[in-house]
Order: structure tokens, then C-alpha cells, then sequence
């Protein structure tokens, strides 16, 4: 029987030239794939490229926190006292806070972010601790510029909220934007105005409603300091003081010491916020004070009959929501507002009466008033005559150097719940308009108001190991797939 001869099959030059094309490309567009993700990781970090999604845009930083940062002129380190690698893999909050730091990098070239574990670099635990008193453990921020430097406890770039029955904390808001914004601010600012807050009797429900006053305006880049000025003088370096609705007179003393103040030896230049409150007692000496200025604040407190310009606000101080009427802007002070489309309210407010327009060296003008369907309620309930009143209001003291005027001025709010803790929200005005008066008459030219963002919302209703499948889908799953087709494309041109 005779073999059968096997047929010797022939290299087929034309399906290796192919096959070889077919892995080359399927090499080169997997490679081209790691590369693209990549370099879109490292733009996405570098030029803020991530679209917040959520619903109070709790990974973004605001548009005045961006123009503020493009006006820097000084290099800014903000280092964080955390491994990168920790961050990453952390809890969301770490995560949240990571993403936020790496946004102010990508508004700026003069701001470097910087992620440091403390046990592995004790250099640059010591080299800032040079500057900075206290000591700068695990997890705190540090911004440092030019000698100057501002160190965060990580817990300051969160709003807490305590249970008192069940003394648990819970984390509600984040405000990582403020703090690091202010941080900046200061640290970038070689001299930042100085505020000087009086202490003073007050009233429980103001003391409780203006508790978080002095870092309202230490987030927005102010110093700010607290005095006995039954003990202390009023130093003319505070470009401002603030006194919030004393319960009880102040000694003809404490008065002179402000008089002297806001006289600065005949060179005027410095301002008195003050805050009147329905509930204080007679004060004499403090009203012979404010006369002078051509101000006269009135008993009782204002109500608004008109429901459609009244707002039931929750005051702190108050302890409740309370009916406050929606106050107008002046045409000059419009400036102080972002948008009139957003109101301001005046809760409980005294009647202000100005006791002339000018006279000498002396002015006054009106900021705040209310609608002409407001009356003031005495103490026993009973209510006066309909009409519009003065809330917010400004006497000036004046001299001219050459052509400049140069002014002390008295601003006086009728209500101290007007910038009461509660009032923080994108819905009021309050604040903006707060900052930015003490912000024109202190001269600070950089002056920005941000607001704590809710962390009540769901960002993304995923559970944990949903969010390792997807991740690993990304990463492992799809590009094996990119992988396994191109094989096979190559395998099917092999052996077609």
C-alpha cells in the first residue's frame, strides 16, 4: 500500500504581512487608550475639567473664589498633611476635599498642591513649623506664602451639627471653599484690614444668634480681634469696630474710648459698625452717641401687614422662624448686592430716624428701608401707623486733605438678627451686603462671600462594592475586552 504523500503547506507571506498589521494596530490602539486615559486624568486635574453634577456643586469651587485666584501675584503652597495615596483611598470625605485642593492648582499657576504624609517628610512639618507657633499635625492644611501662613484642621472645611441626646456629630455641609479661599487671602495679603469686636453684655438670643460673627469675617481675609474696652483702649490700627447690640448702657468711659477712636487725632479714617436690638434696656449715654452722628434709634420693632414682601426666615436668636419684612437697597448702596433678584430681610428691626441730611463737616444717608406696609409694635403688642421705615443707616464725620474727603463713619443696623448665624444661605442677601460695606469703608479691595454647600443630598446612590465593579470595569474590564477583539481579529486574518 503506497503512503499518501502530506501536502507541505506553503508560508503565505500575504496572511503574516496582514496578521502582523492586525496585532500592530490592535497594540498600538490599546497602547494609544492607556495614553488618552492618561493624559485626560492629568488635564482633567491641571485644568479643572470635571463637571459637578451634584446638586449644590459640592466638588466645585465658585466663580469668586476662581476670579480672586486669578488676580494672585505671589506663589502659594497649600500642603496637605495626608499621603495623595491616602486621600484617594479614603473616605468620601477626604476624597471630596482632595478634588477641591487640586481645583485651586488648576485656576492658578502661582498655587502648588501639595500632598504630604507627616512620618515620611518631617522636613516639611519643620520647615513650616517655623512660622507657625502651634504644632501642625496629621491631617492638617497648611497654605504658606512669603513667610505668612494659615494652618486648617481638617475638621475646619466642614459645617457639624451635634445631637445633644445622643452627643453624635454629623457632618452636614462642606465649606472647604470659604476656608481655603480665606486661608488664601490672608496668607497672599501682606497687610489684611484689622476688626476689633467689643465685648459687651448682650442679650441671650443675640449672643446666640451672632455667635459665628467674628468667622464670618475672619473667612472673608479679615483679622479679627475681641476687646474689654472697659479694660482696654481702642488701638487706631483696627480699620473697623464692631459692636452688636450692647444689653445694657455703655459707661461714659467705654464712649470716650470710641469717640477717640473714630477721631484717630484729628485724622478721622476708622468705622464703627453698630447694632441696635428690639430687646436691649434704655441706653442714654449710647444714644447721645449716636446723636452726634445724626442718629436716633427708636422703641419697639417692625412688622410688615403685606405678605407678599415678608419672609418667614428661622432665626437662631429667635429660636424660631420669624416674620421679617424684605428690605429695599438705596441707589448708592446697590453696589453691595450681587443681585436684587435675591432679597434681604430685616428681622425685628428698630425704626431709625436720621436727624438731618447734612450740617458742617456732618452727613447722613439711608442704606436699607422698609416696604410703606410696615408698623412698629410697641412692647405691649400694639401697632403704629403704616408706613415706610429707615433700617440701616450711616452718619460720616468729614475733613478734606487737598481734594480727598476722608471719612469716620458710624453704620448702624436697626436689629442685630440681621446677621444672625442661620441667615447663610444663597437665598438672602444679608451677608453679601454685610461684607461688602465692611469691606468699601475698611478700603480691602479683595472681598468675597461663600456659602456652606449641604452634604444632605445623595451624590451618587451606589453602594461600595457597585463602585469597585464599575471601577474595575474601567480599568480591567474594558480593555481587555479592546484586547480579546483585537486577538481576534488577528486569529480570524490567520487562518482565513
Amino acid at each position: 500500500m503506497s503512503k499518501v504523500k502530506k501536502e507541505k503547506k506553503s508560508f503565505d507571506k500575504r496572511k503574516f504581512r496582514y496578521g502582523t498589521l492586525a496585532t500592530t494596530v490592535t497594540v498600538v490602539f490599546v497602547v494609544a487608550l492607556v495614553l488618552l486615559n492618561i493624559l485626560a486624568s492629568e488635564l482633567t486635574k491641571r485644568f479643572d475639567l470635571k463637571v459637578d453634577t451634584t446638586a449644590e456643586q459640592i466638588f466645585a469651587i465658585s466663580d469668586q473664589t476662581k476670579e480672586y485666584l486669578a488676580t494672585i501675584d505671589k506663589d502659594v503652597e497649600i500642603s496637605v498633611m495626608i499621603a495623595e495615596e491616602d486621600m484617594e483611598n479614603g473616605t468620601m470625605y477626604t476624597k471630596l476635599i482632595k478634588e477641591i485642593a487640586e481645583k485651586y492648582g488648576a485656576c492658578s499657576d502661582k498655587i502648588s498642591i501639595n500632598f504630604y504624609d507627616t512620618e515620611k517628610n518631617p522636613e516639611v512639618v519643620n520647615k513650616y513649623s517655623e512660622y507657625y507657633s502651634d504644632s501642625i499635625n496629621y491631617g492638617d492644611i497648611v497654605v504658606f506664602s512669603e513667610g505668612r501662613i494659615k494652618v486648617l484642621a481638617m475638621t475646619d472645611l466642614f459645617e457639624v451639627s451635634v445631637d445633644y441626646y445622643t452627643y453624635t456629630q454629623k457632618i452636614e455641609a462642606v465649606k472647604a471653599d470659604e476656608a481655603l479661599t480665606s486661608a488664601v487671602m490672608f496668607v497672599a495679603d501682606p497687610n489684611p484690614p484689622k476688626m476689633a469686636i467689643l465685648e459687651c453684655q448682650q442679650s441671650d438670643s443675640v449672643a446666640m444668634s451672632l455667635a459665628q460673627l467674628s468667622e464670618m469675617f475672619a473667612s472673608n481675609g479679615y483679622v479679627v480681634e475681641t476687646i474689654d474696652p472697659l479694660k482696654q483702649d481702642i488701638s487706631t490700627d483696627y480699620d473697623m469696630v464692631i459692636l452688636a447690640a450692647p444689653y445694657s448702657d455703655l459707661t461714659e468711659t467705654v464712649i470716650d474710648k470710641i469717640d477717640a477712636y473714630l477721631y484717630n487725632d484729628g485724622d478721622l479714617g476708622k468705622n464703627l459698625f453698630y447694632m441696635a436690638n428690639y430687646d436691649q434696656r434704655e441706653t442714654p449715654n449710647v444714644d447721645a452717641f449716636l446723636k452726634e452722628w445724626g442718629i436716633e434709634i427708636g422703641d419697639g420693632y417692625i412688622m410688615n401687614s403685606d405678605a407678599s414682601s415678608t419672609i418667614a426666615a428661622p432665626i437662631q436668636g429667635l429660636q424660631s422662624y420669624f416674620e421679617s419684612p424684605m428690605v429695599e437697597v438705596a441707589d448708592d448702596y446697590k453696589e453691595f448686592i450681587n443681585s436684587e433678584k435675591i432679597p434681604m430681610i430685616m428681622p425685628a428691626s428698630r425704626p431709625i430716624n436720621l436727624l438731618f441730611t447734612e450740617d458742617d463737616d456732618r452727613e447722613t444717608s439711608v442704606m436699607l428701608t422698609t416696604p410703606a406696609t410696615c408698623a412698629v409694635v410697641d412692647m405691649e403688642g400694639n401697632a403704629g401707623e403704616l408706613t415706610s421705615h429707615n433700617v440701616f443707616v450711616r452718619g460720616s464725620k468729614n475733613i478734606f486733605v487737598g481734594p480727598e474727603k476722608i471719612s469716620s463713619n458710624v453704620i448702624v443696623s436697626g436689629s442685630a438678627y440681621f446677621l444672625d448665624s442661620l441667615i447663610e444661605s444663597n437665598s438672602l442677601n444679608n451677608k453679601e451686603f454685610a461684607i461688602k460695606l465692611v469691606n468699601r469703608y475698611t478700603g480691602k479691595d479683595h472681598g468675597i462671600t461663600i456659602l456652606p454647600k449641604s452634604l444632605l443630598t445623595d451624590v451618587l446612590n451606589i453602594s461600595e462594592s457597585e463602585a469597585r465593579g464599575i471601577n474595575i470595569a474601567v480599568i480591567v474590564v474594558i480593555p481587555l475586552i479592546v484586547v480579546v477583539i483585537g486577538m481576534g481579529v488577528f486569529l480570524r486574518r490567520k487562518y482565513r
